[in-house]
């Protein structure tokens, strides 16, 4: 994948997460980006760079049944159609989407 496609596609999931975070309710995007900041001091781009970190702060917020939804609705609004449904293959199927390597 090209360096262009991987900024294009992390900034697609950023935007995409944005959005699900705000269709859920007012208060949802301000609760995910205070959380960021204070726990990982980072902000909603963690999720197209590190989607595993970001996947882990969704599951400490919402536990692991509402992470799960969230990433779920994630991967179907991207278009992306997991073989499974466990956290690892959404990990996975994200950061190849990013462009976002292991070691990132």
């Amino acid at each position: 994948m090209s360096k262009l496609n991987a900024e294009i596609n992390r900034a697609l999931v950023v935007a995409t997460a944005r959005e699900l975070l705000t269709q859920l309710g007012p208060h949802f995007l301000p609760t995910v980006e205070a959380y960021l900041k204070a726990r990982y001091n980072a902000d909603l781009e963690i999720a197209g760079e590190d989607p595993k970190k970001f996947y882990r702060a969704i599951e400490e917020l919402f536990g692991e049944f509402g992470a799960a939804m969230f990433f779920y609705n994630l991967l179907m609004e991207l278009h992306l159609k997991p073989d499974k449904r466990d956290k690892e293959t959404v990990i996975s199927l994200i950061k190849e989407f990013a462009g976002v390597e292991d070691g990132e």
